[in-house]
């Protein structure tokens, strides 16, 4: 496949390397030569871009998977800001990869390894520290712009289809899954713990400085613990039910900050306040730049409790609906280029060419 830049309508960006791994799965053509300093006669990138590419296709669509030097903010608005350079032809960014997610309540109440695809982005941790605690900034210049209309319909007609999309994206996520084996598979248990049931030593004596003991703050050996060896309370997890076979997806709110949120109570009220329903670290630096659309994995719950189980598995997930969406995008996309070839006819019918 040809690796001209001016043919690519489609950018993934994904900040860890077990998302890109993820996304790499389902392209076809993959070309790994635009790297660093590749120019080449017009088929690498700018020489002042920094990026480092995949390249592919999925469908009829000409990909460019972007691998982030980092996670955060920063590392992703630069990574936006090189690929809209280097391939200005991009009509379509997707931010593919795994998130934290709040829980949430009832029939809407969302699980290990469902899909998140965000609505709106909110900055959580931009904003000023007082006396009395952190103020978010929220004047209208201060938040992340809305995404323009045609993206803002799109992801509409995709969750009036949501049901579609959620077939579509289990038929590629149990293609996907041949990667994982039956081992990692039956490994994946749905574990939630209320917000008081801290991730601490329940035998103090191992605790460093006895600092676990009056849930005052979890010590640093703790913090790098299994729930196992902690022997956190198992009967203190609240049931959800069996795993679902195929995950569901989730449109809504996603608030994006620097900070790995690892605390029930912050998650919930940030989550309760905001109406937030997922957590990443990347949307904000993406949202100015492209037009975007969030596809996240939910692998955690945003708790003390967080581990990385879930990783791959809401990896593949997040890639497979990222798959499902383009296969609605490539209907979409053919449908306005028809309309703007129906409009440029009668308007030089009307002129009288």
């Amino acid at each position: 496949m040809s690796s001209n830049r001016d043919g690519f309508d489609i950018g993934i960006i994904c900040a860890l390397p077990l998302e890109a791994r993820a996304v790499k799965a389902m392209l076809e053509e993959v070309n790994e030569e635009i790297g660093y300093g590749a120019d080449n006669g017009g088929t690498g990138k700018t020489p002042a871009d920094t990026n480092t590419y995949t390249i592919g296709k999925i469908g009829h669509h000409k990909v460019v998977l972007v691998h982030m030097s980092g996670m955060g903010k920063i590392p992703a608005a630069a990574a936006a800001t090189n690929l809209k350079q280097s391939f200005g032809s991009i009509k379509l960014a997707l931010l593919v990869g795994i998130c934290g997610g709040a829980p949430g309540k009832g029939a809407e109440s969302i699980m290990l390894g469902d899909v998140v695809v965000g609505k709106q982005v909110v900055h959580y941790d931009f904003g000023r520290e007082h006396e009395n605690g952190f103020q978010r900034k929220d004047n209208p210049e201060d938040r992340p712009s809305k995404q323009n209309s045609e993206i803002q319909s799109f992801i509409r007609k995709l969750e009036a289809g949501k049901g579609a999309l959620e077939e579509k994206t289990y038929e590629h996520l149990a293609a996907m899954l041949e990667s994982l084996s039956p081992e990692q598979i039956d490994d994946l248990q749905d574990n939630l713990y209320p917000p008081d049931c801290w991730h601490i030593h329940q035998n103090h004596k191992y605790c460093d400085g006895q600092r676990c003991k009056n849930c005052e703050e979890i010590c640093d050996s703790a913090l790098k613990s299994s729930c196992e060896e902690l022997k956190c309370d198992q009967d203190a997890l609240i049931r959800r039910g069996e795993r679902k076979q195929k995950p569901n997806i989730h449109f809504g709110w996603v608030a994006s900050g620097d900070k790995v949120i690892k605390s029930a109570a912050v998650r919930d009220k940030i989550a309760e306040k905001e109406g937030i329903i997922a957590f990443d670290m990347e949307a904000a630096g993406v949202w100015d730049y492209l037009p975007c659309i969030l596809i996240k994995g939910v692998s955690d719950y945003a708790d003390s409790h967080k581990n990385g189980r879930w990783q791959e598995y809401a990896a593949i997930a997040a890639a497979a609906c990222a798959k499902a969406i383009l296969e609605q995008w490539d209907r979409a996309d053919k449908q306005h280029q028809q309309y703007q070839v129906v409009s440029m006819t009668l308007s030089s019918l009307n002129r009288g060419y």
